[in-house]
């Protein structure tokens, strides 16, 4: 078995004897894979065992989440249980800064890669789910909701604000300027802002942005963190952004005040939970 630095061409070997992704999330995470870079940092390797790629992995850091790097293994089917994952961890982490912390990403019902990753030191930190919210699910409230520019210097601000009260986890600080640049300009699709005010300003906010099932709204919503009780806001910006079509909303356990509202969406089968997953750390208590 070898271990080397990315070449290319070996997205196409690898798709070869890799299955199809059995998700989005899995189509998300496995576009990790790659060379190696060094702005931002990071590493990509390939194992090959007789001049056949069958495995291959990646670190890749994140300017705006420093703590932690985004860690990618994936070995093709018929070569797993040969321990070529581990010794792939080992060599990416042999080209990393000293004292790397990692973060992955499994399915929810994929204990074969709970298992690993608890014996190789990553333990969770996050549980997320991506939900598919039928269009009027939610009856409109007394709240008035209104369109803003998606340049708006104010709902900058509180998206930004939201952003890095919402990652405790994975702690940020991404400023007004990375919040317009990274999820409200033209290029990150962002269609259409609706929000709600409060006397201290705006209270609520909800981006969409165009998702790859037609009819299907990808919904940014969050809230000022400083508002007491944002609730019946969240629920007026369900109520309006979901007015004709459906929404694709991802929750997990920093959403504490939009979850009762999507979990209550389930409940009543209005809404289904197209994924689920953990997000894994290797500086997080076992028990966390």
């Amino acid at each position: 078995m070898e271990f080397r630095e990315w070449h290319d061409g070996d997205d196409l070997r690898l798709l070869e004897i890799f299955s199809d992704p059995t998700n989005a999330q899995h189509h998300y995470d496995r576009a990790m894979l790659g060379p190696s870079t060094q702005e931002p940092f990071g590493v990509g390797m390939v194992a090959v065992d007789e001049d056949i790629p069958v495995a291959a992995g990646a670190l890749r850091a994140q300017t705006l989440h420093p703590q932690r790097m985004w860690c990618y293994i994936e070995t093709a089917p018929l070569q797993r249980q040969r321990g070529i994952a581990t010794a792939l961890l080992q060599q990416l982490l042999e080209r990393a800064p000293d004292n790397t912390e990692l973060k992955t990403r499994s399915a929810a019902t994929d204990e074969a890669t709970a298992n690993w990753l608890t014996n190789h030191g990553f333990a969770p930190v996050q549980h997320t789910q991506r939900i598919i919210v039928a269009s009027k699910s939610f009856e409109a409230v007394d709240i008035e909701v209104q369109p803003l520019a998606t340049g708006s210097v104010e709902l900058s601000k509180v998206v930004a604000e939201y952003y890095n009260a919402s990652h405790a986890w994975d702690p940020s600080d991404i400023t007004l300027t990375q919040a317009q640049q990274l999820l409200l300009a033209p290029q990150t699709g962002a269609q259409q802002a609706l929000i709600t005010r409060s006397e201290h300003g705006i209270a609520a906010f909800a981006i969409a942005y165009p998702g790859p099932v037609p009819n299907v709204v990808e919904l940014f919503i969050g809230h000022d963190p400083k508002h007491l009780d944002p609730t019946e806001h969240i629920r007026a910006l369900l109520a309006t952004a979901g007015a004709e079509s459906s929404l694709a909303i991802e929750i997990d356990n920093s959403t504490a005040v939009l979850n009762p509202l999507i979990e209550s969406a389930v409940e009543s089968d209005t809404a289904i939970i197209e994924h689920e997953s953990t997000i894994w750390a290797t500086d997080v208590s076992p028990h966390a």
